[in-house]
């Protein structure tokens, strides 16, 4: 299966540009062909991104689809300010 594109990604580490094979949404099939009935199953198939590495910082190919799916965690002030602004207790009282 040949790739549909090819498309500049932002590195998730450096923020340059590189190049990663990409595939858009489709539709596939799967047949099954048991005993004496076939049936064909359609399901939807996301986009997909395949990455080589960056050649800019030399992030590999696992470091950069690990943050490229679960983004940036935030940092530790972060998780703080967002726990007060729930108006969620900080501290236990005992």
């Amino acid at each position: 299966m040949d790739p549909i594109g090819i498309v500049d990604v932002e590195c998730p580490f450096c923020k340059k540009r590189f190049k990663a094979r990409y595939w858009p949404p489709s539709v596939e099939t799967h047949t099954s062909r048991c005993a004496a009935k076939s049936v064909t199953k359609w399901h939807r198939v996301p986009e997909r991104y395949f990455f080589t590495g960056c050649p800019h910082c030399g992030k590999s190919k696992k470091e950069i689809e690990k943050r490229w799916k679960e983004g940036v965690p935030p940092s530790h002030e972060e998780i703080i300010r967002r726990a007060k602004e729930a108006g969620l207790p900080l501290k236990i009282k005992g």
